[in-house]
């Protein structure tokens, strides 16, 4: 007899705990090696390097990936340890360069093109290169680690690479675990995973800032978007930014399918985030300048959203935009990563887009 995937009486989200699964399903690769006769638990990554975990062979499913990184250096990992620079990585790691400098890189069913591709702060959910302890429903920065909920399915194989875009300083000690399960096979209706970066320094006047753009079909899952104001005066007005509208075009539409009321109201928050940082499942808000900090220059925002189980789905084509003010006068930068599925194959709109790849700075 074939197991029910839930307990209908419980509901899905509690009744598919007993349901048995297949034994010897689960499998793991991680950064563990063996090198020089010696075990080693992280890896080493030069700068302008990569390192690329075992491929994973399909069908199969990943269900986690977590890791865990130190700051870059111009030292090795041997000569830090010799002079004692190895506590300045535990002094800085609120704030840490390879947060920004180090990307990550999944290929699905040998792609050219990444599925997934961005910096390691903003695909876990939080930008300005900060680590900031939190947790949602797919997403998570705790205590230390980095986390990545997102299921990931593929039939053939995937490769995830970790590339250190720094031209000279070291990634002395990156540690991850990828779990997955394997599967019978992958059903026609199931996409990929996709997520992707992009930043304007300056948010283009009079142009709404692109969160996504992609064709084909599938469904748009959430985004996390960072925000900071490039002036320093206008004191409280610094916020301004937060009034642009965001606005969802769903298959050839001209009109938006979705328009939210202001920026902090499609991250289900409101009067500019008057009452702070916060984090819940489906949406939060990891970075907010104080009102007090806006008067010495400073005005940050970073925040995230995901539509689920409210997927976004379409059948052609989608693209999603945010407004930086009412009418895109306010000079901002903004970066974000798009969290979607879809049927591949995708488009190439990030590969050719401004801030869709690594720049040093």
């Amino acid at each position: 007899m074939t197991s029910p995937y839930f307990i209908k009486e419980l509901g899905p989200d509690y009744g598919n705990i007993p349901v048995l699964r297949d034994a010897g399903s689960v499998r793991q690769v991680t950064t563990q090696e063996t090198r020089e006769g010696r075990h080693w638990d992280f890896v080493q990554i030069p700068g302008g390097k990569s390192w690329s975990f075992p491929e994973i062979k399909g069908p199969a499913c990943i269900s986690t990936i977590w890791i865990t990184v130190s700051p870059l250096r111009v030292k090795s990992w041997k000569n830090l340890w010799k002079t004692g620079d190895f506590v300045l990585d535990f002094l800085e790691y609120q704030k840490m360069n390879s947060l920004r400098e180090v990307w990550i890189k999944i290929y699905f069913d040998g792609e050219k093109s990444p599925s997934v591709y961005a910096p390691l702060g903003n695909f876990f959910g939080v930008g300005f290169a900060e680590y900031r302890h939190y947790h949602s429903q797919f997403l998570a920065m705790t205590s230390g680690g980095y986390v990545c909920t997102f299921p990931m399915p593929f039939a053939k194989s995937c490769r995830i690479e970790i590339e250190n875009t720094h031209p000279k300083m070291v990634l002395n000690n990156f540690y991850g675990a990828v779990t997955y399960n394997l599967l019978d096979e992958v059903e026609d209706d199931v996409g990929y995973f996709h997520a992707r970066y992009r930043r304007e320094r300056h948010a283009k006047e009079g142009i709404p800032y692109t969160i996504m753009q992609a064709t084909g079909e599938g469904h748009y899952m959430g985004v996390n978007l960072s925000m900071k104001a490039n002036k320093r005066r206008q004191a409280l007005l610094k916020f301004f930014f937060l009034e642009g509208d965001c606005n969802m075009y769903i298959d050839d539409g001209k009109e938006p399918a979705l328009s939210y009321t202001g920026t902090e109201d499609y991250f289900q928050s409101g009067w500019y985030y008057v009452k702070g940082e916060y984090c819940a499942p489906t949406h939060g808000c990891t970075i907010r300048t104080s009102f007090v900090n806006i008067f010495w220059g400073k005005c940050r925002v970073s925040t995230y959203r995901f539509h689920y189980p409210d997927v976004i789905s379409f059948y052609k084509n989608i693209k999603v935009a945010i407004n930086h003010g009412e009418h895109n006068e306010a000079d901002a930068d903004y970066q974000s990563v798009a969290y979607w599925y879809q049927r591949e194959p995708h488009d190439d709109f990030f590969d050719k887009t401004e801030g869709g790849l690594p720049k040093h700075g």
